[in-house]
């Protein structure tokens, strides 16, 4: 998500730039306008849920209202730059001959580069979680950061995420979680949650996620995270398969870690009974040997 963001920030650049260089080439005002509707398209296309999503919703004159509002300030926005972009060509004495459609084209951009790196549902979803988890606080729902319940009342948003939500949205949302909540009693609802088959595709990868990372289990601090963790997810091939590729990318960034690994019995176990994902747990039960203490 952070990557995402960053990116976005480059296509606004662009988006920017385009009346910044028509100003600078000396094209006249009458390019204000095109500006200006462009910039609106790119709010319309990064914050689609700001919008009226029907013909009908549009010609409501409170929407017709909000939008001229915005368009108001899109077309300051414009002017601003456009007027900067002359101020420095004044500056510089000089005028340099650049065809109109070229920093049309350059602001145009703009927005099937956002449309192609940013899904403002998804980023709408994770603001939502957020709003979930303090809207939470302010009601009174849990008051210690340690409290089961209020564990409980924060993290029940993440089995609301969608199956096909990324590991890296799904990160950010425990990081985000950590600041509410220990992360001790964090991971023993979701692995209460699983265990009692309440948890969603997400909430068992979150819980996946938790007991693979090795800092994580490092905070959290108590014996055998991941074994606990693969135990309660036993039914989940694909998941116990993922986690098996994680486990052993983090023992080989961080040797503490095999004390936490589950051992080599319940792995074979586990081994047996989930033949879909034997590859992966071999592969893992031979790192844990690579790994393990020398005499």
């Amino acid at each position: 998500m952070h990557n995402r963001s960053r990116l976005l920030k480059g296509a606004t650049a662009l988006l920017y730039f385009g009346p910044l260089l028509a100003g600078l080439s000396g094209a006249g005002w009458a390019v204000v306008p095109v500006f200006a509707g462009i910039f609106l398209l790119w709010l319309v296309i990064v914050r689609p849920q700001e919008f009226p999503k029907t013909l009908a919703d549009w010609t409501r004159s409170e929407s017709l209202i909000a939008i001229s509002a915005r368009m108001a300030v899109q077309l300051l926005l414009v002017l601003v730059l456009f007027g900067v972009g002359r101020g420095i060509g004044g500056v510089l004495g000089s005028l340099p001959s650049i065809p109109l459609m070229l920093p049309i084209g350059v602001s145009f951009l703009a927005i099937p580069i956002a449309r192609l790196i940013w899904d403002p549902w998804k980023a709408d979803a994770m603001e939502k979680l957020l709003d979930d988890s303090l809207a939470k606080i302010e009601d009174g729902a849990a008051m210690q950061g340690g409290d089961r319940a209020y564990a409980e009342a924060v993290t029940a948003p993440l089995n609301g995420l969608s199956d096909d939500v990324t590991e890296a949205e799904l990160e950010s949302h425990l990081s985000a979680l950590r600041a509410l909540v220990d992360e001790s009693v964090t991971f023993d609802v979701l692995l209460a949650r699983v265990q009692s088959q309440e948890a969603s595709v997400a909430g068992k990868r979150a819980l996946m996620l938790m007991a693979s990372d090795a800092a994580c289990v490092d905070r959290i601090a108590k014996h055998r995270i991941p074994m606990r963790a693969m135990d309660a997810l036993a039914g989940e091939p694909d998941l116990i398969a993922r986690m098996s590729e994680r486990l052993i990318t983090a023992l080989r960034r961080d040797q503490d870690m095999w004390d936490q690994c589950p051992d080599m019995g319940f792995l074979e176990a586990l081994r047996i009974r989930l033949p879909a994902a034997i590859t992966a747990i071999t592969a893992l039960q031979a790192e844990i040997v690579a790994q393990a203490p020398r005499d």
